[in-house]
Order: C-alpha cells, then structure tokens, then sequence
C-alpha cells in the first residue's frame, strides 16, 4: 500500500502543476469583452450624466442622420478636468500643440492602465516644464482622438475614452503594444491652435 501510495504521489503533483499552468490568467484575457464592458460602463454614466461624463458622436458621422443602428462604439466619452478660455475650435486641416497621455484600461499589471503614448517628459504633467506635441491635421489622427480635439478650446483639459471603433481598429492596429480591440484613455490639454495655411509658424514659445 504504501509503495503505491509513493508510485501515486508524484503523478498527483505533475497533475497539479500542469492544472495551475493552465489556470494562469494571462495580462489580456478575454480582453475584447473587459474593454466593452469598460466602455458600456462608462457610456451607462454618460448617459445619467454622472461624474461628469459626457458623450460626442464621431466627428465623420456628425454629418450623417442619427441612425438606429449607432451603439456605444460610435461615440467618444468625455469627462472634463478643466474649461479653457478659447473661443474657437480646431478645424479639420488645422494643426494644434497638445499635452496628452495614453493608456489602456486598468489591467492584471497596471492598476491604472498600461501607457503606450505620451507627450510628457516623465509620467506626470508638469505644464512648466512639458513642452505641448504639435499634431498635424485632425484627418491625420486617430477618429477618436481627432474627435475629442476638434470639440475643444484652447485651455480645455479632458479626459476621453476612446472605443476600439474608433482608434486602434482590429484591422488596422499597427502597434503590438497595443492589444487587438482596445479601448484608449487619453488625458489631453489643447494648448494651441494654428489655423491652416495662416499661421504658419508653429515654434514653441
């Protein structure tokens, strides 16, 4: 008894182990569906007005009819940390200088979403120090992000919540950085306009 009970023993631990590699939770499992529940979450208080969330539609189907068939991933989600003083938004051939940061949503390894762009010398925004990115024409930008930056003003600081649909898509994603089907949350600060083919020197001073 006892010798099979030691021939048993070590077969019942190689089972355990291969089941605990099994049961590993990987960084981006069942992503897909943890970024759609993240954006319906947020569309939900976007759509009670609470915390401050708002939502725009996409600025290439503003022009379009409101169709039944618009869902969550249609619209950007716009939570507003300050209000500027500008008077005038970007136009779509305009160039703008901009602070922003980049990250994906809250994951395993980073409680606050993994960054994968930003314009800031370290990881904290330091508007004495930081110098604004200059950004070419919104048809150049991510639709997401063109949208959120052709609805401010010079000064505004939001942050915005880009689906999947409209930044990064699964066909298009350039960047392994970037998991398939995520969805962006930007901190940015519109500091400067340069209106097209006017003012045409875009030097930071």
């Amino acid at each position: 008894m006892m010798k099979r009970l030691l021939y048993i023993l070590p077969i019942l631990a190689l089972l355990f182990c291969a089941c605990s590699e099994n049961d590993e939770v990987g960084e981006y499992d069942n992503w897909p569906a943890k970024n759609q529940h993240y954006i319906d979450s947020i569309a939900a208080l976007a759509d009670a007005g609470q915390n401050g969330w708002s939502k725009i539609i996409a600025y290439n189907l503003q022009t379009r009819e409101k169709r039944p068939d618009l869902t969550n991933l249609h619209y950007i989600y716009v939570q507003k940390l300050e209000n500027g003083t500008g008077e005038r938004h970007p136009e779509q051939n305009d160039s703008v200088r901009a602070h922003y940061i980049g990250r994906l949503i809250p994951s395993m390894s980073y409680s606050e979403g993994y960054v994968f762009d930003k314009s800031y010398s370290t990881y904290t925004f330091n508007e004495e120090t930081d110098v604004p990115r200059l950004m070419a024409a919104a048809n150049k930008m991510l639709t997401g992000f063109a949208t959120a930056i052709m609805n401010m003003v010079e000064g505004d600081r939001w942050r915005v919540v880009v689906p999947y649909y409209l930044g990064y898509n699964p066909k298009v994603n350039p960047s392994s950085a970037i998991p398939n089907y995520s969805a962006l949350i930007f901190d940015i600060k519109l500091v400067r306009i340069y209106k097209y083919r006017k003012d045409t020197d875009t030097t930071w001073h």
